[in-house]
């Protein structure tokens, strides 16, 4: 089995599952009825039960067994979203930067149809840092993936500054403090 092809436990998506071996299928060049064989390898948990219980020649090929299959298990296949519900997808109150980027990446992946323009546009539209959303604007990303290197350096420069400007505050003071103690000295002495 090509190292491609994972094991399905019925809880993923099964159309997902049948791509990946349809494509490893074809590559290696089988022959239908090692189609169904080689499925059969593919299949552990509940997916491995369903299989098993299948009654004895109700199956007559690769398209019947694809079937069945996808009948089975429909309900694990992924929720595709509308292109419209794209401007449901906002950062959150208290959600971080990073966070919000992660789940926008995740929920605009379950959207079909929606051009990278209109991700990038969203994106730029309801991240609440008007900072990054000046940034952004800026120079308007032309690809998602530059929109999210430009996203994660904006993160990264955020918490260089931070961390500088508390190593600044603690650096004044130590130095004040050496100065004081320096004035005292010299006081001390005339």
């Amino acid at each position: 089995m090509p190292n491609n092809v994972k094991t399905y436990d019925g809880t993923g998506d099964p159309e997902d599952h049948l791509k990946i071996f349809k494509a490893a299928a074809q590559v290696e060049h089988w022959a239908m009825p090692t189609w169904c064989h080689m499925f059969k390898s593919t299949l552990i948990g509940a997916a491995r039960v369903w299989f098993d219980e299948l009654p004895p020649e109700s199956i007559d090929g690769y398209k019947g067994l694809k079937a069945a299959f996808l009948a089975y298990f429909v309900h694990q296949k992924k929720y595709v979203k509308d292109p419209v519900e794209i401007h449901n997808i906002k950062q959150r109150d208290g959600e971080t930067i990073e966070d919000f980027m992660e789940r926008f990446k995740v929920e605009t992946g379950r959207i079909k149809g929606a051009l990278e323009c209109m991700r990038i546009s969203e994106f730029i539209h309801r991240v609440n840092n008007p900072e990054l959303t000046k940034c952004l604007n800026e120079h308007v990303p032309k690809t998602m993936e530059e929109m999210m290197a430009i996203t994660t350096a904006f993160i990264r420069g955020e918490a260089v500054a931070a961390s500088k400007k508390k190593g600044h505050l603690s650096w004044k003071s130590q130095d004040h403090s050496k100065w004081q103690a320096t004035e005292r000295k010299s006081d001390f002495r005339s």
